[in-house]
């Protein structure tokens, strides 16, 4: 099991990423914020139940997203993202934010955004991500590639 400071470092590298994924969701910058810090402190609380350390970044992911996804319950959205750009102002590179706005606006479901999440933001393989998720290198190949054509086929996302 993780300790606090190799759990300190894992979620400090993927910090950023989570606040995206919680910002596709909400399109608040202080509701992602707030599904992030949520997020962090329900995964310390029940980090004995990851099984496998390699798959922290999926499971932790997972859990921001159920956590936006609470929030936004008891929230209205906010229309657009690029409306919080100046969010992200003290960043060279918005690709991330660009990324997240895309998927926040294309007709995706949770498993899709975190199909494309886990293998553009964070780099990990088709196989890897499909281990990550829990679900077959087909079925995770299938959902990937339906999810790329259906930004594609969404006009003025991209």
């Amino acid at each position: 099991m993780m300790n606090k400071d190799e759990f300190a470092r894992a979620v400090e590298r993927s910090r950023q990423n989570l606040y995206y994924a919680a910002l596709s969701v909400l399109c608040s910058t202080e509701d992602a914020r707030d599904a992030v810090a949520d997020g962090i402190a329900y995964a310390w609380e029940h980090l004995s139940k990851l099984r496998d350390e390699s798959k922290f970044d999926a499971w932790l992911l997972h859990i921001t997203y159920t956590q936006a996804k609470l929030i936004r319950r008891k929230n209205k959205p906010h229309e657009d993202v690029y409306d919080y750009r100046d969010a992200f102002s003290y960043e060279d590179d918005t690709s991330g934010v660009e990324f997240f706005d895309i998927l926040s606006r294309a007709p995706l479901n949770e498993l899709e955004r975190r199909i494309l999440t886990l293998r553009f933001l964070y780099g990990y393989t088709l196989t890897e991500t499909a281990d990550m998720i829990g679900k077959s290198a087909g079925y995770t190949k299938m959902k990937y590639y339906r999810a790329l054509r259906k930004l594609a086929d969404t006009k003025g996302l991209i």
